[in-house]
C-alpha cells in the first residue's frame, strides 16, 4: 500500500467546473488513505463542503476574471493578462510557503499555472492541451501553454485515450512528454433514470459574470414562452433562496444528489458546453442543447463537436420555438482513475 501523503488540491475559479471535477480526484485519493487540503475561495469552499465529508481548507485567491458583455473574448483576455500573470507569480510564491508550513507531499493544480514546485511532485490537470483560438496564434498558444505544462511533474488529461473520447482535438494530438490520460472525471457514476420525466426543460447556468447573468435573462425569457414545467439551476452556491417565476422553478444551487434527482425528472437539458458539464452528461445520458459562452472558442468548439447540426445555438439567437435538436453525448467508459504521481 502506498504510504499516506499530504496532498494540496487547488482548482481554477473560472466557473464551477474546475472545482466539481476535482471532487472525484479527491474522493479517490481519500479512499487510498491520503490527507487532502483544498486551496479555494469562499464559493469553491461552499460547493466542496456540500459534497465532501473530509478535507481541510485554506483560503487561496483565484484569478477573479470578468468575461466581456459582448463576444470579444480575445481582446478582454488580452486586457486581463497583466492581472493573470501577476496572480500566477504570486500563487507560485504562496505555494512554496504552504509546502513548508504544511509539509505537503504532492500538489494537484487544476489549470492554475503557478502551482508547481521543485520541492515535491506536482500534477497539472487540464483537458485543453491544444488551445482553440484564431489560426494565426494557435501554434503560439500551444507553445506558451506547453512551457507551463512542462514545469509540472505530470499533466493529467481527464479524457479517454481512445477514439471514443470527449475532448476531440482539445485533448488529443501533439501531447507534451509528461502528459497522460486519467479517464473522464464526473461526480456521477450512473445514468439518470427516465421513469418519471415531469420537467420539460432543465437549464443549468454557469461561468463567470456578466455572461452568467446574460444567459440567465435569455433562458428565463425563453422558458416562460414554453408554458411547460421548467427548472433553472442558477450556479450560485452561496445563495439558497429557491423561488418560482411563472412556470419556472429556480434553484440557485443543488448538490450532486439533488441534481441527480432533478436530472432523472428532466426530459431535456440546456447548458454551456463546459468540459465538466460534458463529462457529467456523458454519464447521465440526458439529451442536451448547448449554448456556448459568446467568444469562448473552447466552448464553441465543443458545442460544434458534440452538438453537430442544430444541437447548439448562439446565445443571442436561442429560440426554443425553433426546430432545435437535443443530443446524447458519447457514453465513455469511466474506469478507475489513473492517478500516477510517482
Amino acid at each position: 500500500m502506498t504510504k499516506p501523503k499530504k496532498i494540496f488540491i487547488s482548482p481554477l475559479d473560472w466557473g464551477l467546473g474546475h472545482t466539481t471535477r476535482c471532487i472525484p480526484i479527491a474522493q479517490e485519493l481519500h479512499k487510498q488513505g491520503h490527507s487532502i487540503t483544498f486551496g479555494v475561495n469562499e464559493v469553491q469552499k461552499s460547493l466542496l463542503t456540500q459534497e465532501l465529508d473530509f478535507g481541510n481548507y485554506t483560503p487561496f485567491e483565484g484569478y477573479n476574471i470578468q468575461y466581456p458583455k459582448g463576444s470579444n473574448m480575445a481582446f478582454k483576455m488580452l486586457l486581463e493578462s497583466p492581472k493573470i500573470l501577476k496572480r500566477i507569480k504570486s500563487e507560485h510564491l504562496e505555494l512554496q510557503t504552504l509546502i513548508d508550513k504544511h509539509n505537503f507531499d504532492l500538489i494537484i493544480s487544476d489549470n492554475r499555472f503557478g502551482l508547481h514546485s521543485k520541492k515535491i511532485p506536482c500534477s497539472y490537470v487540464t483537458h485543453q492541451i491544444n488551445i482553440q483560438g484564431p489560426k494565426l496564434i494557435k501554434k503560439h498558444l500551444h507553445k506558451i501553454h506547453g512551457k507551463y505544462i512542462n514545469q509540472f511533474s505530470k499533466c493529467w488529461i481527464p479524457d479517454s485515450a481512445t477514439k471514443n473520447n470527449l475532448g476531440g482535438e482539445l485533448s488529443h494530438g501533439n501531447l507534451h512528454p509528461n502528459c497522460s490520460y486519467i479517464n473522464p472525471l464526473s461526480r456521477f457514476n450512473k445514468k439518470a433514470s427516465s421513469e418519471l420525466e415531469d420537467i420539460e426543460y432543465l437549464a443549468i447556468l454557469s461561468g463567470p459574470e456578466p455572461q452568467r447573468s446574460e444567459f440567465e435573462a435569455i433562458i428565463i425569457r425563453e422558458l416562460k414562452k414554453t408554458k411547460a414545467k421548467c427548472v433553472i439551476l442558477g450556479g450560485k452556491p452561496l445563495t439558497n433562496e429557491n423561488h418560482t417565476i411563472d412556470n419556472i422553478e429556480y434553484f440557485p444551487h443543488l448538490d450532486s444528489k439533488q441534481l441527480y434527482k432533478i436530472m432523472c425528472r428532466s426530459k431535456k437539458v440546456i447548458c454551456r458546453p463546459g468540459y465538466s458539464s460534458i463529462m457529467d452528461l456523458s454519464v447521465l445520458q440526458k439529451p442536451v442543447h448547448f449554448i456556448p459562452t459568446p467568444g469562448q472558442t473552447e466552448q464553441e468548439y465543443l458545442a460544434s463537436l458534440h452538438g453537430k447540426e442544430k444541437g447548439w445555438s448562439k446565445q443571442d439567437r436561442l429560440d426554443l420555438s425553433n426546430d432545435i435538436k437535443y443530443r446524447l453525448l458519447p457514453e465513455i467508459e469511466n474506469d478507475k482513475l489513473e492517478l500516477k504521481f510517482d
